[in-house]
């Protein structure tokens, strides 16, 4: 099935129902905002081992979004709404859509994930979030599936390449998670302190 089939099948009609468009915006514009805030909690709650595991899943996303970056400037490919294709429903730059920053987020933070054994769990729920992501945006009009698909190798690249070169990556970890931790029971003592005071 084409490229420009798929599209047309999921894109929204030029009217559509207000709940339709209201849960697509709301995913392809807010789910994102919902990534920081679970791995801020989940690194203020886990210990050395699972802020490791944080590390490494955002090497994970910065690599592949810098591989998705080579992408759009070997291979750039338009949006719809620049081929005059269908319904655009989210105001969206005029810049290559292939492969989707958004779902390559989601998708390189599970791919590395799924690597770990603290963080294993959000895999799917991630893999997941992409994808009702993905469909916003090509129900919004602003991808195409395949930019969507196209996510996913990137995110294994990112995955793949931030666990080989976890090991160097110890070296300048390490010492600065020491000084965090030594900054975080200073900041702890301090809060339980002025509690009793």
């Amino acid at each position: 099935m084409s490229n420009v089939h798929l599209f047309e099948l999921i894109n929204a009609a030029p009217h559509p129902e207000a709940w339709q468009l209201h849960l697509a915006i709301a995913l392809a514009q807010w789910l994102i905002y919902l990534l920081p805030a679970g791995l801020a909690w989940a690194w203020l709650r886990g210990d050395r081992v699972a802020r490791l595991d944080i590390v490494g899943m955002l090497l994970s996303t910065l690599l592949a979004l810098g591989v998705a970056q080579v992408v759009v400037h070997a291979w750039p490919q338009p949006r719809p709404f620049a081929l005059h294709l269908g319904t655009q429903l989210l105001p969206h730059a005029n810049d290559p859509g292939l492969p989707s920053d958004h779902v390559t987020v989601f998708w390189s933070l599970a791919l590395s994930a799924l690597f770990t054994e603290r963080f294993a769990v959000w895999g799917f729920p991630l893999l997941a979030g992409g994808l009702a992501v993905g469909w916003s945006r090509v129900f919004l009009g602003v991808h195409f599936p395949y930019d969507i698909l196209a996510a996913l190798p990137v995110a294994g690249i990112g995955a793949v390449i931030a666990r080989a070169v976890r090991p160097a990556t110890m070296p300048l970890v390490l010492p600065l998670l020491a000084v965090h931790d030594r900054w975080m029971t200073v900041l702890r003592a301090r809060l339980h302190l002025n509690r009793r005071t």
